[in-house]
């Protein structure tokens, strides 16, 4: 019983010292079922509300590609009403482009559930909208970030038009 009150009791610390941590940048990684990369966020402000997130990412998608993202982000902190866990809750909006150089048939869309595949060199452009839940680990300056990127094409549309992914950043108070 001592040891489990011990636990809670050191749990609770962390969890309320972690809570007043900021930062102001973070730069990582993103692992994604379409695309992984390079990971950006930086915030405007001292109280981490509205910022900026950018990735160059390697794109999963038919034979592969490059697509770079950018996002107006808005961060909210929250806790989990069981545990008290802080986590902060981002959400926002951006633009992507993509390039996929091919010599054969790669980069396609969808018609009728059949793959139409375009000519090779695609450029795709789109918008996009990113929501995550992130968490600060105590006493060690890094985040980890779950999140869903729903996008749209307007430039040569893709097969795809969700991508789930995980960051793991370095950040800088």
């Amino acid at each position: 019983m001592f040891r489990k009150n011990l636990f809670v009791f050191v749990l609770l610390l962390l969890v309320k010292q972690s809570y007043s941590q900021k930062y102001y940048m973070g730069i990582g990684g993103r692992a994604g079922k379409f695309y992984t990369g390079a990971s950006f966020k930086y915030f405007f402000n001292p109280t981490n509300s509205t910022g900026i997130q950018l990735e160059a990412t390697y794109a999963n998608i038919a034979s592969g590609g490059f697509n770079l993202k950018a996002f107006m982000i808005k961060q909210l902190p929250f806790k989990v009403p069981i545990i008290q866990l802080p986590l902060d809750f981002v959400y926002g909006a951006g633009l992507h482009a993509g390039f996929f150089p091919f010599e054969m048939q790669g980069y396609y869309k969808k018609v009728d559930g059949e793959a139409d595949y375009y000519e090779k060199d695609v450029v795709t452009i789109g918008v996009d909208v990113t929501v995550q839940i992130e968490y600060k680990i105590p006493r060690v300056p890094v985040t980890l970030t779950i999140d869903v990127v729903p996008f749209y094409e307007f430039v040569n549309r893709g097969p795809e038009n969700v991508d789930f992914g995980v960051s793991i950043r370095y950040v800088f108070k």
